[in-house]
């Protein structure tokens, strides 16, 4: 994993993360001015345009595009830095700190700042909890970067913005009072911004980003497109392309679940638009993802050991795109205690027989007298 990671900042991707501790990189959007920015964020609004212009070497300071980032020193921002929580952590997730230096191994209740890039292995996941109560699931073979996580002084609220360079995520975002989104997640091709939903994002190999919707709304901007996608929708966009209209997801899998002592057992009717399954198991009641994989079958067979977990599947249309979650709540539990051998009953003594009675022995000789007597007639 170190070796992308790596590669990847050398490349330049990771154009929105602070690459010093003490800048914060901020990527300008529609509307932004300098004045403006300094406005909003610094402490010393009126004087920061100049000294900004000239930080980042700006002859023209209304040369300024969206898409452009700034770096701004984090001594001038009116902010509080907020910490996020890493838990649920299960393989190999690493932790690249963004002071530099080497990765960490990441550890149940570590500490994620503002900067830091969080890669999982094949086998890794974890959840990141943020102070407002919001979520994000890393599935395996990600990487996410932390761009911002702060609050700002006279700011409502906490303002959030992630950087998906590949993998997938799952987001649950508390809902947010103001009306400008505080929860924003870029990837090379677009920027879902929301205020409180429950959201799938993914970054495939080729750079092809695609946006489930569960709850609420995201809105999906790219290319100077942006696509509002409701509840029950998706949305994709190849790397350097707008955003698709967004299409109804697939229903969510009818399962038949079997348990017995060893594991379980699921199948689902086929769906007829459905190329493959993606099929995740959970262990409860911490809900630590456990594994991951896709079927063509509409089967699963899972040895577990003793416990409680909760299934997940979703199915997976032609473009990529993961359908509504179906959810089984599994329960193992060891087989019955086998039944005692029987008791063998004790072998019962034989009565005693009683003795014969002994023949006397006058009755031989009365036999005897009465042949004789016979004869002698």
């Amino acid at each position: 994993m170190k070796g992308w990671l790596w590669m990847a900042l050398l490349l330049g991707l990771m154009s929105s993360v602070a690459s010093a501790q003490e800048d914060w990189q901020y990527t300008l959007r529609p509307g932004d001015s300098l004045w403006k920015i300094c406005d909003r964020f610094a402490q010393q609004p009126d004087a920061c345009w100049r000294e900004l212009a000239s930080y980042n070497g700006l002859d023209n300071p209304h040369s300024i595009r969206p898409g452009d980032t700034l770096r701004v020193p984090i001594d001038w921002l009116k902010e509080k830095p907020i910490s996020a929580t890493v838990r649920g952590v299960t393989g190999e997730v690493l932790l690249y700190p963004a002071a530099g230096g080497e990765p960490v191994v990441v550890t149940e209740g570590q500490t994620v700042a503002f900067g830091d890039a969080l890669e999982t292995g094949m086998d890794g996941s974890a959840k990141v909890h943020f102070a407002d109560q919001s979520v994000v699931r890393i599935k395996p073979s990600s990487l996410l970067v932390v761009n911002q996580y702060r609050r700002f002084l006279g700011q409502k609220g906490e303002r959030t913005e992630l950087r998906l360079e590949r993998g997938a995520i799952r987001n649950s975002v508390s809902p947010q009072d103001q009306d400008e989104a505080t929860f924003e997640v870029y990837t090379p091709g677009v920027v879902a911004a929301v205020r409180g939903t429950e959201y799938y994002l993914t970054v495939d190999g080729a750079e092809t980003s695609r946006n489930e919707v569960l709850e609420g709304q995201v809105d999906v901007s790219g290319r100077k497109t942006t696509r509002e996608v409701m509840a029950g929708y998706a949305t994709l966009a190849a790397v350097d392309e707008p955003p698709i209209e967004p299409v109804a997801l697939l229903p969510a899998p009818s399962l038949a679940v079997t348990e017995s002592p060893t594991g379980a057992d699921a199948v689902w009717p086929a769906q007829a638009d459905a190329q493959q399954y993606v099929v995740e198991w959970y262990q409860q009641p911490d809900d630590t993802l456990l594994g991951q994989q896709f079927v063509s079958e509409t089967r699963w067979q899972q040895n577990l050991p003793v416990g409680e977990y909760r299934l997940l599947v979703r199915a997976v249309d032609a473009n990529g795109l993961r359908g509504e979650e179906a959810w089984q709540a599994i329960s193992i539990t060891p087989p019955p205690p086998a039944a005692p051998a029987p008791t063998p009953e004790p072998e019962l003594e034989p009565e005693p027989q009683p003795e014969p009675e002994k023949k006397q022995s006058w009755d031989l000789w009365v036999f005897i007298g009465g042949v004789a007597l016979m004869l002698a007639l």
